[in-house]
């Protein structure tokens, strides 16, 4: 009898330490969970607190002013953004720099498009799946980056906003370029963007401002006569244009290995296209063969 009650207090003493432990660790994972929703309500406090300011931040700039910023090129000076048909504007040629749909060959735009955007004449302005993408490639810092900005996005980027990479400028750009949406047509977006992006250098060394200027610059010519190869390779030229520029500071066209680096950027451009199917097989293939380093305008 004696070892049974030493075993029935073994069990009743296991019992008692296993219900106090038991205790414990429920008011422990309670009190987490009471820290956890506590911080969560904290946190979506701050965050609604942060995007009310930048909420109210951008809407202190009016559709006037936002358009004035917008088109504001050193060749253009527009009264009344708002009130004017751009496109006609552009198409004028008053000045000679500005060009419109008129001017510049379509296969400009389809170059653009195919791979900067190809979703341009459907969005409103952005892309949630690639703005997710580039803030989980920024967050984890993963070695190859993709663009998060539409057309739309880098024209507001390039004139309203800075270049600092912060959360805050980000998310006014997303607003701003929403709003842009609803006050200028997809057209006026695509052409305002050719004409005030930067293309690199032309043929003088010299720093080249929009669809013209570039052009003239790299192929001696105007815009409305670049054929397929032509455009997709000055296209090209936009997400690094001072790296895939052709010519030096000096204005000396580099030679055929360093022009390597533009070349496979075109026959990026050219792929886009083809599989956008803005161009057809055929054109592709004769756009490929097209010698560019040939047809790059030369001085002497």
């Amino acid at each position: 009898m004696k070892l049974t009650t030493n075993h029935q207090n073994q069990a009743t003493s296991f019992l008692e330490r296993y219900d106090y432990y038991f205790k414990r660790i429920k008011q422990t994972i309670f009190s987490f969970i009471i820290f956890l929703l506590l911080g969560m309500i904290f946190l979506s406090g701050l965050t609604l607190g942060y995007f009310a300011s930048i909420v109210s931040e951008a809407k202190s700039i009016n559709n006037h002013e936002l358009m004035s910023q917008i088109t504001h090129l050193p060749e253009l000076n527009l009264a009344h953004p708002e009130k004017e048909n751009l496109i006609a504007v552009y198409n004028q040629q008053e000045p000679p720099l500005i060009a419109g749909p008129a001017e510049v060959s379509p296969y400009v735009t389809k170059a653009l498009v195919a791979s900067e955007d190809a979703d341009f004449y459907t969005h409103n302005g952005i892309l949630p799946k690639a703005i997710l993408r580039a803030m989980y490639q920024d967050i984890f810092d993963t070695k190859f980056a993709t663009g998060g900005s539409t057309i739309t996005q880098q024209l507001v980027k390039n004139q309203v906003l800075t270049n600092e990479r912060t959360y805050d400028r980000k998310a006014k750009e997303i607003m701003y370029a929403m709003r842009i949406e609803h006050i200028m047509t997809k057209q006026e977006i695509i052409y305002t963007y050719l004409n005030l992006v930067p293309f690199g250098l032309d043929t003088h060394g010299q720093n080249i401002t929009g669809i013209t200027s570039a052009s003239y610059g790299i192929f001696g010519k105007p815009p409305h006569d670049l054929n397929i190869a032509e455009s997709a390779y000055i296209t090209g030229l936009l997400q690094s244009p001072y790296v895939y520029t052709p010519f030096t500071k000096d204005g000396q066209l580099k030679d055929k290995q360093a022009l390597n680096l533009s070349i496979n950027r075109q026959h990026y451009v050219l792929k886009r296209m083809r599989v956008e199917k803005m161009i057809s097989p055929q054109q592709y293939q004769r756009a490929l063969s097209y010698d560019i380093y040939d047809h790059l305008y030369r001085t002497q």
